[in-house]
């Protein structure tokens, strides 16, 4: 159900993945997809070719040094395979964010519907208006220090 989006769980599913390499968000796309965890199902592949298309069509960063790249269509069938990945960059990324910031911070949702997407993505939003979750990911902690502050939304 729509209404029983955990971001918590999503996160604790997806994790917390550090130092990930690239001058842009294609070649971070390419390590992310190396680097993380993925449900059975979804190839590394599949998901890069994803995470390419939806940034050739506009830039996900959302301002303040974030960036959400999610792909145009849902690509996990389960509920249980939904997740949320949280990325931490190696050097900041110019991707053409409204305030000018470089990325530092991608996090990356897969979800298994569009309703589920967009619920997602708006509790995402949310949480970056929070100045402790902002300054959680800003300084670049773990799910122990993040998680906690996701219980709220």
């Amino acid at each position: 159900m729509i209404s029983d989006v955990n971001i918590g769980e999503f996160l604790r599913l997806g994790g917390i993945y550090k130092d990930i390499g690239g001058a842009t968000a294609i070649e971070c796309f390419d390590s992310i997809c190396k680097k993380i965890n993925l449900p059975q199902g979804l190839s590394a592949r599949h998901l890069y070719e994803a995470l390419c298309q939806r940034e050739s069509v506009l830039s996900t960063a959302v301002g303040k040094g974030f960036a959400i790249p999610h792909s145009q269509q849902p690509l996990v069938k389960r509920v249980e395979d939904q997740r949320i990945y949280i990325c931490y960059l190696k050097e900041p990324i110019d991707m053409q964010a409204m305030d000018s910031k470089r990325v530092s911070t991608m996090i990356i949702p897969l979800s298994c519907s569009v309703q589920a997407h967009l619920h997602i993505i708006s509790r995402l939003a949310r949480l970056l208006q929070n100045p402790q979750f902002k300054n959680a990911l800003e300084t670049r902690q773990d799910l122990d220090v993040i998680f906690p502050l996701t219980r709220q939304f």
